[in-house]
Formats: C-alpha cells, sequence, structure tokens
C-alpha cells in the first residue's frame, strides 16, 4: 500500500533514477529531541572553557576560533597513504584527524546521554561524517579488542550547527580517560573541494527520562511492539509489551477512529522472558489500522495482502541499490565513481566499477552484485503482473547488475571478484589513489555464477542477449568444473571475499543448484546428473536421524558443514543457508521422476521441521535464532579459522564463553540464538538468508507456518524487535542513522543488523555507529527482494486455487 507522498516521490525521482528524499520526522534523532533533560553537566563549553585544554593527532592542524569553539582543519586528499598502510593502497583512506579531550578518570554513569553541538565544512565532500571515539579503563575497558564498541560516527548537515545527541546508557563509562572527535580523510569526488574543517562548541553530559531501550529481549516500558508495515491478511498477527495498564486492547481503523476488533492481553513467559501479547490474527479486512491499550497507542499499520503490506518497502530497498551503484553518478551523493580501480589478468586491464558498492565502505564485491542482481530478477517476475512500472524498474537494475558480471568476466575462467576501497578516487589511472582488483580463478564463483546466468538467461526479454547468457553460463559451469576436478575442496578461499566462509557442503548445494539452473534451461541430461551427483553430498551433510533431546523430541533437518557431520554449518556475518534450499527444491522440481526424488522431499521437510522447532527459543519475538553448535568446534583449526576473521587465540576463550550463554540441549549440543561470532557482528544476513530458506521450503510444501516464519524475520527488521525500531531507513517507524561512511543515508538502507555485547546471547542496539552492525549493506536488499518474491508467488499461487 503505496502512500500518496510515496507515490509522488517514487514519480519525481524518475521511478528510482535520483534518490528518494530522506524524511526525518519518525526518525530515532527526531524522537530524542523530545526527551526531557532531568540533570546535566557540562563537559566543554565555548564561553566558558579554555579551548587549550584539548590536544590533537592525525592530519592537519587545531585552531581556536572567533565564538570560541575549538576547531581541526586538514585537506581533503593526502599526497602519499598513512604510516603503516599498504603501500598499494588496498583499503585505506588518507588519514584521520582528531580533536582529543582527556579526563581524570571520570565515573560518567549518573548519565544516560551526551550531546555535542558541532559545525563541519567539508566542501563539497559527497557526505559530512563525523567521528567520536570514548576511553574508559574502568571494569569493562572501551574500547574493545575488536575496537568496535565506544565508536559512534554521525551524518552531519554541512556547514552549519548540528546538536548530536547519543544514548550512552549501555556504554562502560565508570573511569572515563579519553573522549575524541574527528573525521576519516575519504579522498575527493567530483564535487570536493580542497579542505575539511569540524568545529566543537559544546559537549554536555545529561539525564534523560524515557531513554531508549538498547539491550536484552524486554520492550521498552509501556510501548506497544509491532510490525511497522503491517501484516498479510492471512498469517498470524501478533504485537508484544510490557506493563500496559490494561487487561484488553483494540484495534482501530484509522480511517474512521472506530474498534474493529477487541481482544484480551494476555500474559506469557517463554525463554527470554515475561511478555503481554496481544493476537489480532482475527482482523482480515484489508486497511490501515493502529493498537490501543489503555492510553497507549500504537503508531499504524496495514493488515492486507503482500503487495499491501510490503510493496513500499520494495520501492525503498530499489532506492538503496540504486543509491549504491558503482561506476554511476547517483544525483546529491557522487559522480561517477571508481574508473581508476583496476583488474589485470594476462596484461589485459579492465575497469572494475560497476554493479553496486559493497556496503558503506564503498568496496567492491562481485558475488554481492551477482546475489542482487539474481534477487531483482526473481521480484521482477513477480510482479510483472501487478505493478509493470516495479517490474520495469527492477528488470532495468537487474540489467545494470548482470552488466557488472559480463564486464568483470574474462572469458577463461578468471574473473575480477572483489576491490577493498573504502574512499572516493579521482578516476585518473595511473596515480598513487588507485586500486587494484583481485582477480582469480575459482571453482565456486564460477558454480555460482553460471547458475545465476543461467537462472537470468531465461527472464531476459532480449533475445539476443538470453542467448549469449546461456552459453556463457554454460562456459563458467565448466570452467568450474575443471577447476574442481583439479583442486576439489583444497582451492585456497580467498581472504576479504564473501565467499570465505563457504563450507564443503554448501559449495556443493551452490553447484547443484548451478547444474539444476542449466538443466531447466538446456534439458541437456549431463546437468541432470551434476545436479543429482552433487546434491547426494549435501544429504550426507545433513542431520536426518536426529539429535535426541532430554524431552524425548529431537533435533532434525539442520545441516553440517561437510559428511563428517562434527561441525555443524551456521553463518555468522556473511550467511547463505538458503542455498541449501535452493538446491533442494530445483533438483526435485526439476527432476521428479528421478529414483532419489523422495529422498530429496524428505530432506526439503526435515529442514522446515528443524526452523519450527529452532523458532521456539526466540518466541514471541519472529526473530529465528542462529542454531546448533557443538562445544568442541571451535578446535577444528580449518574451519574455525575460515568462519571468524580477524581473531586471535582469545576467540576460542570466547567460543566457550558464549556457548554458556546459549540454551544447552545436550552435554554436546547448545542453541545459540545469535551467533558465535567476535569481531564481525550483526545478524541480518542471517535472519534474512534463514528466511528465504523457509519461503523458499514454504512455498514448495505450500506450509503457512514456514511462510510466516519467512516474513517473521521481514517484521523483526521493520520493528518487531525488543527495541521497537525499524532497521530499514524511511520505513516505519524510529529508523535511526546507520554506519554509510562515503554515501550518506538513503532511503531503503539496511545495516549488518542486531548484536550481543561480548560472550552474551541477548539482543544488543546501541545508538553507536560502528561496523560491521550498523554498516549498511546492499546484500541485505537483494535478500529482503528474494524473500517477497517467494511471497508473492505463493500469494498468487492462493488467488489462483
Amino acid at each position: 500500500m503505496l502512500s500518496e507522498q510515496l507515490q509522488k516521490d517514487i514519480k519525481q525521482s524518475g521511478y528510482i533514477h535520483r534518490p528518494l528524499p530522506r524524511y526525518t520526522e519518525h526518525s530515532l534523532e527526531a524522537a530524542q529531541e523530545q526527551l526531557e533533560v532531568i540533570d546535566s553537566r557540562v563537559l566543554y563549553s565555548a564561553s566558558e572553557t579554555d579551548a587549550s585544554k584539548w590536544a590533537f593527532k592525525g592530519v592537519g592542524e587545531v585552531s581556536a576560533d572567533p565564538d570560541g569553539s575549538v576547531s581541526i582543519a586538514s585537506p581533503t586528499v593526502m599526497p602519499h597513504w598513512p604510516e603503516g598502510a599498504p603501500e598499494d593502497g588496498d583499503y585505506v583512506n588518507f588519514g584521520e584527524a582528531w580533536l582529543v579531550r582527556r579526563f581524570e578518570g571520570e565515573n560518567w554513569k549518573r548519565f544516560n546521554r551526551i550531546s555535542i553541538e558541532l559545525k563541519a565544512d567539508f566542501q563539497g565532500t559527497p557526505n559530512t561524517y563525523v567521528m567520536i571515539k570514548f576511553r574508559n579503563e574502568g571494569e569493562i575497558p572501551i574500547p574493545d579488542i575488536y575496537f568496535r564498541e565506544g565508536v559512534h560516527g554521525i551524518n552531519l548537515s554541512n556547514t552549519e550547527w548540528n546538536t548530536v545527541h547519543l544514548n550512552i546508557a549501555e556504554l562502560p563509562r565508570d573511569v572515563i580517560t579519553e573522549v575524541q572527535i574527528g573525521y576519516y580523510i575519504n579522498g575527493k569526488s567530483h564535487a570536493t573541494g580542497d579542505s575539511m574543517k569540524l568545529s566543537v562548541r559544546s559537549i554536555q553530559l545529561e539525564l534523560v527520562n524515557q531513554q531508549e531501550v538498547t539491550k536484552g529481549w524486554l520492550p521498552s516500558l509501556r510501548e506497544i511492539v509491532f510490525s511497522h508495515s503491517g501484516y498479510r491478511t492471512d498469517s498470524a498477527k501478533t504485537a508484544l509489551a510490557q506493563q500496559l495498564d490494561a487487561e484488553q486492547f483494540q484495534i482501530i481503523s484509522e480511517e474512521s477512529g472506530t474498534s474493529v476488533y477487541t481482544g484480551t492481553i494476555n500474559h506469557v513467559e517463554t525463554g527470554i522472558g515475561q511478555f503481554q501479547l496481544m493476537e489480532f490474527t482475527e482482523v482480515t479486512e484489508e486497511g490501515r489500522y493502529y493498537i490501543q491499550a489503555g492510553e497507549i497507542t500504537s503508531h499504524p499499520f496495514t493488515i492486507g495482502s503482500s503487495e499491501a503490506v510490503w510493496h513500499a518497502s520494495i520501492w525503498k530497498s530499489l532506492n538503496f541499490v540504486f543509491c549504491e551503484r558503482c561506476g554511476y553518478p547517483i544525483p546529491g551523493i557522487h559522480g561517477t565513481c571508481h574508473g581508476d580501480i583496476i583488474a589485470e589478468h594476462n596484461g589485459t586491464k579492465l575497469a572494475f566499477h560497476g554493479g553496486w558498492h559493497d556496503a558503506g565502505d564503498v568496496s567492491q564485491q562481485l558475488i554481492q552484485t551477482a546475489e542482487v542482481t539474481l534477487a531483482l530478477f526473481e521480484l521482477a517476475e513477480r510482479t510483472q503482473p501487478i505493478d509493470e512500472d516495479l517490474y520495469l524498474r527492477l528488470l532495468e537494475e537487474g540489467e545494470w547488475g548482470l552488466d557488472f558480471l559480463l564486464q568483470t568476466r574474462y572469458g577463461d575462467g578468471y574473473r575480477a571478484t572483489s576491490a577493498g576501497i573504502t574512499r572516493w578516487t579521482d578516476g585518473l589511472i595511473g596515480n598513487m589513489d588507485d586500486c587494484e582488483a583481485r582477480v582469480h580463478k575459482q571453482a565456486y564463483e564460477n558454480f555460482y555464477c553460471a547458475g545465476i546466468e543461467a537462472y537470468i538467461s531465461s527472464r531476459l526479454p532480449d533475445e539476443a542477449l538470453a542467448g549469449r547468457l546461456l552459453q556463457i553460463a554454460k562456459e563458467d559451469f565448466q570452467y568450474a568444473l575443471d577447476v574442481f576436478a583439479e583442486a576439489g575442496f583444497d582451492q585456497k578461499p580467498i581472504f576479504w571475499e564473501h565467499t570465505y566462509q563457504t563450507s564443503e557442503s554448501l559449495f556443493m548445494a551452490t553447484a547443484s543448484w548451478a547444474a539444476s539452473m542449466l538443466y531447466k534451461a538446456t534439458q541437456e541430461e549431463r546437468y541432470a546428473e551434476k545436479a543429482a551427483e552433487y546434491i547426494r553430498y549435501v544429504e550426507q551433510s545433513q542431520e536426518l536421524d536426529g539429535i535426541s533431546l532430554p524431552d524425548g523430541t529431537s533435533f532434525v533437518g539442520f545441516f553440517y558443514r561437510n559428511t563428517d557431520k562434527k561441525i555443524i554449518q551456521h553463518f555468522n556475518h556473511q550467511a547463505r543457508e538458503h542455498l541449501y534450499l535452493q538446491a533442494l527444491v530445483a533438483v526435485h522440481e526439476s527432476q521428479p521422476q528421478h529414483e532419489e526424488a523422495d529422498r530429496w522431499l524428505q530432506s526439503i521437510q526435515a529442514y522446515g521441521s528443524y526452523l519450527k522447532k529452532l523458532s521456539s527459543y526466540t518466541a514471541p519475538y519472529p526473530m529465528i535464532s542462529s542454531g546448533l553448535y557443538h562445544v568442541d568446534e571451535h578446535q577444528d583449526e580449518r574451519s574455525f579459522g575460515h568462519q571468524h576473521l580477524l581473531v586471535d587465540e582469545r576467540a576460542k576463550v570466547d567460543y566457550t564463553l558464549q556457548l554458556q550463554q546459549g540454551v544447552q540441549l545436550t552435554e554436546e549440543i547448545y542453541v545459540r540464538r545469535f551467533p558465535v561470532w567476535f569481531s564481525f557482528k550483526g545478524n541480518n544476513a542471517i535472519v534474512l538468508s534463514t528466511g528465504k530458506a523457509a519461503s523458499i521450503a514454504g512455498q514448495y510444501l505450500k506450509d503457512h507456518e514456514l511462510l510466516d516464519i519467512a516474513e517473521g524475520q521481514l517484521q523483526w527488521i521493520v520493528g518487531k524487535n525488543p527495541f521497537g525500531q525499524s532497521l530499514m531507513y524511511g520505513e516505519g517507524y524510529r529508523y535511526a542513522q546507520q554506519y554509510s561512511v562515503l554515501s550518506g543515508e538513503m532511503t531503503g538502507e539496511l545495516p549488518v543488523g542486531v548484536q550481543t555485547f561480548g560472550n552474551e546471547d541477548v539482543p544488543y542496539w546501541p545508538q553507536f555507529n560502528n561496523a560491521t552492525y550498523k554498516e549498511v549493506w546492499v546484500g541485505l536488499a537483494g535478500k529482503w527482494m528474494s524473500i517477497l518474491a517467494d511471497l508473492y508467488a505463493a500469494e498468487e499461487v492462493h488467488r489462483e486455487s
């Protein structure tokens, strides 16, 4: 259900050929402005404090302004890389500039917010991004060993004074010794000038009322937690709260103001706490509603078809994807970018720009673009009967991604696959700010791209390109076969690439799916044989006997990393859980008469039962748990090293401590609601990939419970979480700024996701913006749209029946 304003915005953007506007009135930052300050303490004021108490480090110089504020200034680019940076400039900017204020071990625990007045004059930079860093030397040291905690980034309005409010309720702050305020020097886009300046006018500690919940399962007192986008007509509909002063609730029509349903507020206790539960599944008439319980009301939401509930989020996700285009001018964000990111193979060079930037650091990943491209074509097919404008725009954006897949292919099995950038470059080839793209001939990438190419080939309106694309898919599949025959699973994965965590069973699922896509497209029996051959390995890596639990039930249907069945498959950052189900459904659907088809179907059904059982551990929230873990997994050096980047021996100790925070099932098996993870945290990819697995199985088995689990992952992201925040910027309510350093806030952006603090297993979502958990990630938009493709398809089947 598109609002009149959104329809107008879409048209005025040229159907997403300019970024959609950003509306801040429903943002978290707007809500913070309304909080009452109960007590405060001035740390610095331009009118009261000597600016000489500030220190400086980094590039540039410090000065005192005529109004008493303190400033730092620097160039926007430097003629050399920072000290200690790689000589080739891989994943570095041009330095940093910091104002430093030191304290004598102060205890700030009485206060739960800090407010800072800042003014930036960043000449023509695409985004005015400023960082704040805290140092605590008390019971819990800050920053942590991974430098994730105690760091906050803000998108400022350039050339004007901004008041920044930061919730520090969960920041360890018993012995504060330092605050730093500064910025990264990220290079020049076309409009960027030569200098940058940042001024600080005041810093104040504050105690405010009704501060945001940032950790734990319980929502804020007397706040209704619900899906901000809404609920499908035939899905389960619930909302949560705690300590509402009411015994009943009502569903009120926004249009008429009348009650359409009255229900009892139930008190439930689960493994994660005690909640008030409001169920209104019986409300099925399409419309806009809100919940009222006593004097407390929710914001409005939609009940209706998948289109009515989720269509707006598709347009916004598409906007995010468009804004992340690389090598294409995005009005208000950047000009044609990164034409000097160069890949070289056998003396031949290509410009590695196109597709979409991977994340807030504007790096590039081929597989990320490939997966988003696949999702765009998936969803385009499902929207064609109901919204031709959206269909055509999804198709166009998908063709942009496809162009990158073809552009980065050398034609001999080698592909340009990734580049670590994290800066703007001048586009001139041959000077110091150029970056070298990685080039490899990997079996996994060629299998995956072959499957994607084969899938898309039958959905392209351009017949000539479709025919050529199918031929390319066949070639890439053969390149993958050749490398796999030679190296098997021993081909070394590429560090920093998004396929680094790939296990043997996931590899074979991907290869089987690719073979099935080629079999569907060509009807050549050799592809059917490969699909069946490779899926056997996947079946042999699945737990089909079941792990018996003390209550007499069992866990069945999940996958291991290989046929040894020692290390359970789970994900902690990147996530491709859905590929197991894509492969199983594809082989069963394309070869229903195969002698092993019944086993394939049983594997799909077993996985569905696994998801249903797993979902109980986070009830009444819809977020699916990370999965099962064995106590000895950290002892497998190869697997542990591939799953967890940039860790040392402390991670193995923390692995055990993290399991102990989960739910013990047997002496050897635990459930973790959030992954075991260390430096790279945030679970949106995990829940969306698992949600996609649920939607694939739910659609294929016509299982409404699995479809509800799939949709539940979307609902978790758009507000049905303990924080009552939508994680999609511009969709729903109380969405917050995210870690989008170079491009700034984009309507529809999604961050890496909710994390945990330390070794805990409860949700942690501080206002602090830092990588990885708050970093915008374009692949999530692809997973979002891919789930919706299945929900739209299931609804179409339901209508036709």
